[in-house]
């Protein structure tokens, strides 16, 4: 039907605006992510179920990577060191399980690096908060933190063959989350994961990047400093 009312009325410069105002004004998609990572992550996973971990999460809405796959019907745990986060994701992610906790390469008690609550420079990196502090003149409050690994993550939950999304987003601690994960045990179909470089190829020469790949993840896109990586044995329908 669509394409017959093209046919017979695209020449016609008055019905071919009408036509674009109706498509687009009902077919545009409303990203969360900071920088509108979520865009790609809608096209590349089409089924409306579906399971993501969220390390370090920060908000379930605003600047949020998984929202939409929430809105859609999915999904997942979510993981931030600030406890006021994680209650608003109790309120607003009522089918997640949602935790304040540090993820890490091994278990065991850790510092955390709080300049307030919402703060996404929040860290369990004090060169990073050290870094951040100096350059913004704010001071941070250090919190002790229970820390585990991705690995007793998904062997607690028994949840090694239900993963579709790792967002990993850690201000720093990136490499320590990827050490204490066992990708034998556990296939992500996509890693997103923060990689601050200045230059794109820069990206190839990362600690983060030569984990994934030695793991069997070949980096597909980048926006912005979050990079995506996809399983090789994951196939992605045509976007």
């Amino acid at each position: 039907m669509v394409e017959k009312f093209k046919e017979k009325y695209i020449k016609n410069l008055f019905f071919y605006h009408i036509y674009r105002f109706i498509k687009y004004k009902f077919s545009f998609f409303k990203a969360y992510g900071a920088t509108g990572e979520d865009v790609l992550l809608n096209k590349i996973f089409k089924d409306n179920k579906g399971f993501y971990i969220d390390v370090g999460a920060l908000h379930p809405i605003n600047g949020s990577l998984t929202h939409n796959l929430y809105k859609r019907g999915w999904t997942g745990l979510n993981f931030d060191i600030d406890e006021s986060n994680i209650k608003f994701f109790k309120i607003f992610r009522r089918r997640d399980f949602s935790l304040r906790m540090a993820i890490s390469s091994s278990k065991g008690e850790v510092n955390s690096y709080i300049f307030n609550s919402g703060s996404g420079l929040n860290t369990l990196e004090k060169s990073w908060a050290d870094k951040w502090s100096k350059l913004l003149g704010k001071d941070y409050i250090i919190k002790k933190l229970t820390k585990t690994t991705l690995t007793s993550v998904v062997k607690n939950f028994k949840i090694q063959n239900k993963i579709d999304l790792l967002n990993i987003d850690v201000e720093g601690h990136e490499v320590e989350v990827l050490n204490g994960s066992d990708f034998k045990l556990f296939r992500p179909k996509i890693i997103t994961i923060e990689i601050h470089v200045k230059k794109t190829e820069d990206i190839f020469k990362t600690k983060v990047f030569k984990i994934l790949q030695k793991n069997k993840y070949e980096l597909i896109s980048h926006y912005y400093h979050t990079c995506f990586f996809k399983a090789v044995e994951f196939e992605i329908k045509t976007l």
